[in-house]
């Protein structure tokens, strides 16, 4: 029997701590951690060293056990979903787990709320009890998450218009309002029972049939032109709160040629395009008629930033271009235009909104001033409204203001009819004089 003493003994005793370097490999530092632990376990420490000592190794072992089983469950034993900010679906995310704060109002809520909303990477919350880092492979749980948050998310925009801008090649929900009644939007009366009725008919599930047994393209393009403050925007915006459409606003000078195919892309079947400005886009022509793409790099700029015509014009009436979808372009200079753009087949209906006639004048005069049945408290009696909208019409030219100066003069003087009707002259005179000074610096 060998001694304890006999240097074999020792030799078969010891840990091979010419191979623990190698862990460091897979578990960088656990080799020295190893080296003592084994000391104190072989050698002879008192009984609260090798407690501790055991402790200090599990500990150690368990923090890297449990990434490697947190990474396998992950990896095998979940279903995961990954929601980029670009995509709708995001912002109906956001909006249910607005539904479950993270944290108790302040004393001082009312004045000033606090929004919480989940930070880049991995959020965790409950949905229905289970973890929405589900185990399994059935996904089930996480599409009940996505139907539910959608279901919140349309509840909540139901009564509202909602606008996309791009950012990128993307589209992203900027903004949902109250819709609009077409009934606040001042131009000729004639004119917007002539765009309701078309965008109607348009509309009717009958007329997408009629259009698809004729193979024609399903789409209808519209282009408002006029001065500035006519009303071409809240137009777009009424129209779309009136038939229950989103809107999508191009920017064409924040867009390039890829950038627009994508976006086009993108769009849903049935909705509006609005392209506003759409002049900014200008291009020159040949003698023979051809776009002539030199010039029209030099004025609009290198050709990977700026949307070229050809591109425009391929989006419009090509395959990316989405079935269903009213476009309607707004410009207010119509002879900047090129002929290809707004020839029939990609511009259907052209309307011009003029500025304020007497008609519209006197419609404004009522939309401030008229107050609705309900209210008790009347601004003046109904039969002497009709002299003083008369007496203000008459005061105010025809045809030389736009219907937003003019009712901007009018919310001035909201409260008082008489008021306002008083101060026209000084009104008029004041614009007059800012027209003169603007002329002076432009020539």
């Amino acid at each position: 029997m060998a001694s304890l003493g006999d240097p074999s003994h020792a030799h078969n005793q010891s840990f091979p701590f010419d191979q623990l370097p190698v862990l460091d490999l897979f578990f960088p530092g656990l080799a020295p951690a190893t080296s003592a632990a084994w000391s104190l376990l072989t050698g002879s420490p008192s009984t609260y060293g090798q407690a501790l000592c055991i402790g200090g190794s599990l500990l150690l072992f368990g923090k890297y056990a449990l990434k490697c089983i947190e990474k396998l469950l992950e990896t095998y034993f979940s279903s995961t979903i990954e929601v980029p900010y670009t995509d709708e679906a995001y912002d109906m995310l956001i909006s249910w787990i607005d539904l479950k704060p993270s944290a108790e109002p302040g004393s001082h809520a009312e004045k000033k709320s606090l929004h919480y909303s989940p930070c880049n990477g991995r959020s965790c919350f409950w949905h229905k009890h289970p973890y929405i880092s589900c185990f399994g492979r059935n996904p089930v749980v996480l599409r009940e998450l996505l139907n539910e948050c959608r279901r919140y998310y349309l509840e909540s925009v139901g009564n509202k218009t909602c606008v996309f801008e791009h950012q990128g090649d993307r589209w992203k929900a900027s903004k949902s309002m109250a819709k609009r009644e077409m009934s606040t939007v001042i131009i000729n009366k004639k004119l917007k029972e002539m765009l309701l009725g078309d965008v109607a008919e348009f509309l009717d599930p009958k007329t997408r049939t009629w259009y698809s047994r004729r193979g024609l393209p399903y789409q209808r393009g519209y282009l408002l032109h006029g001065p500035p403050g006519t009303g071409k925007s809240s137009l777009c915006l009424s129209m779309a709160g009136h038939f229950d459409l989103d809107v999508y606003v191009l920017t064409m000078s924040n867009l390039n040629d890829h950038s627009l195919k994508s976006l086009f892309a993108e769009l849903p079947q049935h909705c509006i395009v609005l392209l506003e400005d759409v002049d900014a886009i200008a291009v020159h022509r040949k003698a023979g008629g051809s776009v002539d793409e030199s010039q029209n790099a030099r004025q609009n700029g290198p050709a990977d930033t700026k949307v070229s015509l050809s591109t425009l014009l391929n989006v419009l009436d090509g395959l990316a271009s989405s079935a269903g979808r009213l476009l309607i372009m707004t410009t207010n200079h119509i002879g900047r235009l090129d002929p290809a753009l707004i020839r029939p087949g990609r511009v259907d209906m052209k309307l011009e909104l003029h500025l304020a006639n007497e008609d519209m004048t006197n419609q404004l005069f009522y939309f401030v001033y008229n107050t609705p049945p309900k209210i008790k408290e009347r601004v003046v009696e109904d039969c002497e409204l009709l002299h003083l909208a008369q007496e203000f019409v008459a005061k105010v030219p025809k045809l030389e203001f736009s219907p937003a100066k003019v009712l901007s003069f009018l919310l001035a003087n909201k409260h008082s009819p008489r008021h306002g009707i008083a101060n026209v002259a000084a009104w008029m005179e004041k614009l007059q004089e800012e027209r003169t000074k603007l002329t002076r610096i432009t020539s």
